[in-house]
């Protein structure tokens, strides 16, 4: 099982963790990325930051040791959203895993241990309900892509964000800095997509944008493996029942599996026991 995390420092982080950062202002946001990079700069990565304006990119970057030397070498890149996704197309979540999974395979062709991303998409997160909807995609992906090759990914967002807009996004990462006490994540570390950690009252509705979002478009079926759901109440239940209706509406099979009783015996009250969750 990948342990949930709440993150006080962007640092310790090691290839396979992929981490929901929020930062409040440009002092913040500095305060994440510089020890995030500069901890990848001592482990003889790749460094790449991503984010709106170069300008205000590189002041962030401005107590970086080493820094005018590893843009010079390469070692450290600055990219702007605008040059990675095509503003007419928007996001292709597909394309950037393959564009990363290139990256990747250059910077250990380079003699570099693996390359470690710092990304601010607050941008992407600003836009409408399909964007956002391909933005889910992508962190889904990505969190699978980052636990099979040499990659660590911090993911900035502006937290004046709405709430409504940072959980689901949050709930797609194992390791976080944001609120409280990380409850639970969907992700894809192993054949199927797991429901990890805890659903209450509190992150149902987060969870049920995320699961539909980033499975609405899949052929078929989709097996939702529970065995490390540790908690479930009515409201997190409902929200799976929901889940399954929504989903089935377009065509797509929902199948959970592995519950522990105590969550199999909450997601009876919704009939979703007999046949399409299977208790360990």
């Amino acid at each position: 099982m990948t342990a949930l995390r709440q993150l006080a420092s962007p640092t310790g982080l090691r290839h396979g963790d992929h981490v929901f950062w929020t930062f409040d202002d440009p002092s913040d946001f500095s305060a994440a990325v510089l020890p995030y990079l500069d901890e990848g700069r001592w482990l003889g990565e790749q460094l790449l930051l991503t984010g709106t304006s170069r300008a205000a990119l590189l002041d962030g970057l401005a107590d970086l040791p080493e820094r005018d030397q590893m843009l010079a070498s390469g070692q450290l890149e600055v990219r702007l959203i605008c040059d990675i996704v095509d503003p007419a197309r928007g996001l292709e979540p597909v394309e950037q895993m393959e564009s990363y999974r290139r990256q990747v395979a250059a910077a250990l062709g380079r003699g570099r241990t693996g390359l470690r991303v710092a990304a601010d998409v607050t941008t992407l997160a600003q836009r409408g309900s399909v964007d956002r909807r391909q933005l889910h995609v992508y962190e889904r992906l990505a969190d699978r892509m980052t636990a099979s090759v040499a990659l660590t990914a911090l993911c900035l967002y502006d937290s004046w964000l709405d709430d409504d807009v940072l959980r689901p996004l949050a709930v797609l990462h194992p390791d976080q800095h944001h609120g409280g006490r990380v409850l639970g994540c969907l992700c894809e570390r192993g054949p199927w997509l797991s429901l990890r950690g805890e659903v209450d009252l509190s992150l149902a509705d987060a969870v049920l944008r995320a699961l539909v979002d980033v499975t609405r478009d899949a052929p078929g079926e989709v097996v939702l493996d529970l065995a490390d759901l540790e908690f479930l109440d009515v409201a997190g239940a409902r929200m799976l029942a929901t889940a399954v209706r929504l989903l089935g509406e377009v065509g797509v099979h929902l199948r959970l599996v592995r519950a522990r009783r105590p969550v199999g015996r909450c997601l009876q009250l919704f009939d979703l026991a007999d046949g399409q969750a299977v208790c360990t």
